[in-house]
Formats: C-alpha cells, sequence, structure tokens
C-alpha cells in the first residue's frame, strides 16, 4: 500500500500539517475508503485541543468522513469496491460482545473511534475501518453535505427514530450534537 496523505497535530493546539503515513497491511475485517469530503465538527476541535485528555500525537482528525471503497479485506462483508460509504465517529468494535451482538455497537467497551486510539481519522485522502462501521450511502445523497448526519445528524434522528416521533409531532432540540 502507499502511504496515506493526511493533515495532522504534532501536539495539543498545534495547527495541522501535512502528515505522510505508512498504514501497514489492510486487515481481514477492513475497508479502505478514497476521502472524498469531511465534516469539521466541534469533537474534531476538542481532539486536536486534547480537552478530552484522551489525545495521542500526531493526531489526524475527521470523523464525518464520505467517500468511495477502494480496498475490501478478504472478510469484509456486504460492501464492493466502488461504493460510496460513510464513516463517522467509530471505525471499529468487538462485534462478539453482548452489546455489538445486540444492536448496540456503538457502546462495545472495545469500540474504536475513528481518529484517537491511535487511529488516524479522514482529514486524508484514505480512511479504513471495519466492514461493519462503513455505512453504504444512497447514490443520490449529496455527498458534500452528507458527512454532518454521521455524528450531530444521528444524534437527532436516533432519539427520533427511538421515541417513535412522528413527521407531525410537534419536538425541541436543544443543540446538536453529541
Amino acid at each position: 500500500m502507499k502511504p496515506i496523505r493526511a493533515w495532522a497535530a504534532e501536539a495539543a493546539h498545534q495547527a495541522l500539517k501535512r502528515f505522510d503515513f505508512d498504514p501497514g497491511p489492510l486487515l481481514p475485517t477492513d475497508v479502505e475508503i478514497a476521502v472524498e469530503y469531511c465534516g469539521l465538527c466541534h469533537s474534531d476541535l476538542s481532539v486536536v485541543r486534547d480537552e478530552w485528555g484522551v489525545s495521542s500525537f500526531p493526531l489526524v482528525p475527521g470523523h464525518e468522513a464520505i467517500g468511495r471503497i477502494v480496498a475490501l479485506g478478504d472478510q469484509a462483508l456486504g460492501l464492493k469496491l466502488g461504493q460510496r460509504v460513510g464513516l463517522g465517529w467509530t471505525a471499529a468494535s468487538c462485534m462478539h460482545c453482548r452489546l455489538c451482538l445486540g444492536g448496540d455497537q456503538h457502546l462495545c467497551g472495545q469500540a474504536l473511534p475513528t481518529m484517537l486510539g491511535g487511529h488516524h481519522g479522514a482529514f486524508a485522502d484514505r480512511v479504513r475501518g471495519h466492514w461493519a462501521w462503513a455505512i453504504p450511502l444512497p447514490e443520490g445523497l449529496d455527498p458534500a453535505s452528507a458527512g454532518p448526519l454521521l455524528c450531530g445528524g444521528v444524534t437527532v434522528f436516533s432519539p427520533r427514530h427511538t421515541f417513535g416521533i412522528r413527521p407531525a409531532d410537534r419536538v425541541g432540540v436543544v443543540g446538536i450534537g453529541g
């Protein structure tokens, strides 16, 4: 594999600089996505500033990635080369714990954030994630505006779906985001 070209902070509160890295071999369950668009979220700023005390540097932010699959591990299921997908906050989870098997993969204790834990995010020409976290997107969806749906958008959609809010119901949304 050729190096991934990215933008990274070398330390907390530092400006992003060009950063190339060797991603190593593609894991059997992973996909590699050529990033077309990546949203900018306040969480990206928080991790670059290490406001949560969990950042490791160099840090490539970006967790609202939209792009096309350019490589598939031999155990990646249900996806194909060239398919447009989105990769949000989480890039991988264990896929075998009670939470993962029960549909609550986002709560997995072994979940790997897309831009933390030594995993580089999507302010890059390519990003990787477990196949189950690469969300297929409809071809008609505007890729330039789809990134925020993977973060702030889902935090508004999820409770509406969970609690059965119908189109004619009235709700109040106070703030948007995690």
